[in-house]
């Protein structure tokens, strides 16, 4: 079972690919193109990680006026990479096209790969230890917990979550595409970690399911803000 668009299960509960208050997530890669020319790649995406808008668009001859409506579609969602300064690390190119507070705010919203499986790995942990303190309750032997996955190791992180995709048109929209990969199966791991919590009756007590973890809703619902998270 998973947490799917409008799916709904009468023991697991319903998720929805949607939030409140919360655009998504953008990918901002820059990289050649097909004639070798630096290009900026544009992935726009839901919160569960739909791709909604993908762009390719060549750095010598753009204007503002092609990329202000573009980067209007990314304002308000948090840019996702493997740093910080990776996920923003394309503004610095296209900056003087657009407005200085449009910068600072998508600036001010990004997401790190090492920071959202941390937080699934501390929320693993919780879940782990709320069911030993279950046990202890009970007479009742109750089976630990099992991941459909488990989550690789820090050190292992990058070469265990990075995607390479099958097929793309250039260099530029094929890093795009491995960041939106990434994303997606962070979000699987996601799912999977609730659907386990889920299935035991005693563990409901911690909350319905949760489409994403808190703090990564909180720094989606930030950026939508305009706010720092």
């Amino acid at each position: 079972m998973t947490i799917a668009l409008e799916s709904q299960d009468a023991e697991s509960g319903t998720v929805l690919d949607y939030l409140p208050g919360v655009r998504g997530h953008a990918v901002l890669v820059l990289g050649p193109g097909p004639d070798d020319q630096e290009c900026l790649a544009i992935w726009t995406l839901s919160a569960l990680g739909a791709a909604t808008g993908a762009w390719i668009l060549p750095l010598a001859d753009l204007e503002s006026a092609r990329l202000l409506p573009i980067m209007h579609m990314v304002r308000g969602r948090c840019l996702v990479g493997w740093t910080a300064e990776a996920a923003t690390e394309a503004l610095g190119k296209v900056e003087a096209l657009l407005p200085a507070e449009m910068v600072a705010q998508l600036r001010a919203g990004y997401l790190t790969i090492p920071d959202l499986v941390a937080e699934i790995r501390e929320l693993r942990a919780h879940y782990t230890e709320e069911l030993a303190a279950h046990s202890v309750s009970t007479s009742s032997k109750i089976a630990p917990l099992k991941w459909a996955r488990e989550l690789p190791s820090e050190a292992d992180e990058v070469g265990v979550l990075t995607t390479r995709p099958t097929y793309a048109a250039n260099p530029a929209a094929a890093s795009a595409l491995s960041l939106v990969g990434t994303l997606r199966q962070i979000i699987d791991l996601w799912q999977e970690t609730e659907e386990a919590r889920y299935r035991r009756p005693y563990l409901r007590s911690l909350g319905e399911l949760q489409v994403l973890p808190p703090r990564w809703v909180g720094r989606l619902r930030a950026a939508e803000s305009g706010s720092e998270g």
